[in-house]
C-alpha cells in the first residue's frame, strides 16, 4: 500500500508540473505572436532612437578634434575636412580626420538614417550663423556639420530628443521649415580649407525661430531636390 500511495504521489506532480509546463508555453507563444504583429512599428522607433543618438554623437567627437587642433596652433581658417580619400597637399596638421591633425575618425551617416538608404557624407562649412549661438552679427558664422536627407522620423526624433520645440504651422509636425539661400553649402561633401565669409551670412532660423540659440536641430528645406530633411550641428561656435 505504501508503495502504490508513493507512486500515485510521484504521478500527480508530474503531471502538474507538465500543466505549469503547457501553461508556461502558452503564454510565451502569445508574448511572441503580440510581440511579431507590433515588432514593425517598435523596431521603427527603436532605430529611429538610435540613428538620432549617432547623428548628434558624431558631430560631438569632431568638435573635441576641432578644439585639440586649435589648441595645438592651428587657425581655425586653415582647418579643413578632406575625407582620407582626398588628402593633398595641405598639411596634415590641419586636417581634421589625418591622424596627425584632428586624428578624427571619418564616417559617412549610416543607410538606415537616410531617406534614399544609401550612406551618406556630411557637409562643413562657416557660411550660417545660428542666433544666440556664439557672437551675433559680422564675423559671428558658426562653424556647422549638415546632413542632408535624413529620414522625417529620425528628424522628428532629433528635435524631440534635442527639446526644440515648435510652434506654429511647419510642413511637417515638430520639423522646422528652413530654405538655405545657398544649398551648395549644405550638399558638398567636404571643404579644404574653410574660411568664415561676412556677406552671404544667413541666420538658421526655422520656424518661428525655432532653432535661436539651438546648437543643433534638424529642419525641412523645401527648395533642395524638391525637399530634404536635414539635420545641423554647430562643431564650434564664434
Amino acid at each position: 500500500m505504501t508503495n502504490t500511495y508513493t507512486y500515485q504521489r510521484e504521478s500527480g506532480n508530474v503531471l502538474f508540473l507538465i500543466l505549469i509546463a503547457v501553461a508556461l508555453f502558452a503564454a510565451l507563444s502569445y508574448a511572441v505572436t503580440q510581440s511579431t504583429r507590433s515588432g514593425a512599428g517598435s523596431t521603427e522607433r527603436e532605430t529611429s532612437l538610435l540613428n538620432s543618438a549617432s547623428l548628434t554623437q558624431y558631430p560631438t567627437a569632431l568638435r573635441t578634434a576641432v578644439v585639440r587642433m586649435i589648441l595645438n596652433g592651428a587657425d581655425i581658417d586653415d582647418i579643413g575636412f578632406d575625407a582620407p580619400s582626398g588628402f593633398g597637399s595641405q598639411s596634415a596638421q590641419f586636417l581634421v580626420f589625418h591622424p596627425d591633425g584632428g586624428g578624427a575618425v571619418y564616417q559617412q551617416a549610416s543607410p538606415d538614417a537616410m531617406s534614399s538608404n544609401a550612406a551618406a557624407n556630411w557637409a562643413y562649412n562657416g557660411n550660417f550663423e545660428v542666433p544666440e549661438v556664439g557672437q551675433a552679427g559680422a564675423g559671428g558664422n558658426e562653424l556647422i556639420a549638415f546632413l542632408v536627407g535624413v529620414t522625417q522620423p529620425i528628424c522628428k526624433k532629433v528635435n524631440e530628443e534635442l527639446g526644440n520645440i515648435v510652434s506654429g504651422t511647419p510642413t511637417y509636425p515638430g520639423i522646422p521649415d528652413f530654405n538655405a539661400t545657398t544649398d551648395a553649402d549644405l550638399t558638398d561633401s567636404h571643404i579644404v580649407v574653410e574660411t568664415f565669409p561676412v556677406n552671404d551670412r544667413q541666420d538658421i532660423t526655422g520656424t518661428n525661430n525655432a532653432f535661436t540659440g539651438k546648437p543643433s536641430g534638424c529642419f525641412w528645406d523645401s527648395t533642395i531636390s524638391g525637399g530634404s530633411f536635414v539635420f545641423y550641428a554647430v562643431i564650434l561656435e564664434r
